[in-house]
């Protein structure tokens, strides 16, 4: 009965699959830039699109991930930092010379408040204290950040010109800019049970206790 029950244990375990939150990074790195993270050329604000074909599928977005592999060093602008995240159906192309897209309305989910991490790595990772679940099928990520004290800091971020993944833009400059941010979402996002493993474990537990119980056994969990 001992085997059995070691048995059924080891089979809840390896059915219990870790699933790591989807996670992907937008963009290949081609150039570099201080705006909006490193420097304050860009005023009080700065967007980025996304485009949702780039998704494939619906994410819940808990983290953002920059990167300066193109121009290690630097750091960070001080100041409170303001990000939303929403949906817009801007054409990527015309992004940064639309000056209808909004700037900041009732749709927009603010995602982060605060100064900004230290880069680590290479990277500037961004925690995020609202989950956004996105929808590509609503429309493309927009990405809105906000910071309003012209701070200034020496980091240069890793940029993708635009060939149809990406397009950002700040202040009220309507120009041909024609490059955006590469992006993590979720990237080094740790592993967690899917609902199904989380079931099949409380089912599992349930019933190896059941058994035990019915065997008078007592069994030691580390």
């Amino acid at each position: 009965m001992k085997h059995f029950i070691g048995f059924a244990l080891a089979a809840l375990c390896a059915g219990t699959a870790l699933t790591p939150a989807q996670a992907l990074v937008i963009g290949t790195a081609d150039s570099s830039n201080s705006i909006p993270f490193g420097g304050n050329l860009g005023g009080y604000y700065y967007q980025q699109i996304y485009n949702a074909a780039s998704f494939g599928s619906g994410i819940d977005i808990s983290k953002l991930s920059f990167y300066t592999s193109q121009a290690p060093g630097g750091a960070v602008r001080s100041g409170t930092f303001v990000i939303y995240l929403s949906t817009i159906s801007t054409d990527i192309a015309t992004f940064d010379t639309n000056t209808s897209a909004p700037w900041l309305d009732s749709s927009f989910v603010e995602v982060f408040n605060g100064s900004l991490p230290s880069i680590s790595g290479n990277r500037l990772d961004l925690n995020l204290s609202s989950l956004f679940s996105y929808n590509p099928a609503a429309g493309n990520l927009l990405l809105t950040v906000r910071e309003f004290s012209l701070s200034s800091g020496s980091a240069f971020f890793d940029v993708d010109q635009n060939n149809g993944t990406t397009n950002s833009r700040f202040s009220a400059y309507p120009y041909n800019w024609n490059q955006g941010l590469v992006t993590g979402f979720n990237d080094g996002v740790a592993a967690v049970p899917e609902p199904a493993s989380w079931a099949m474990m409380i089912g599992g537990f349930a019933f190896v206790g059941g058994l035990a119980r019915r065997r008078g056994l007592s069994i030691r969990f580390a």
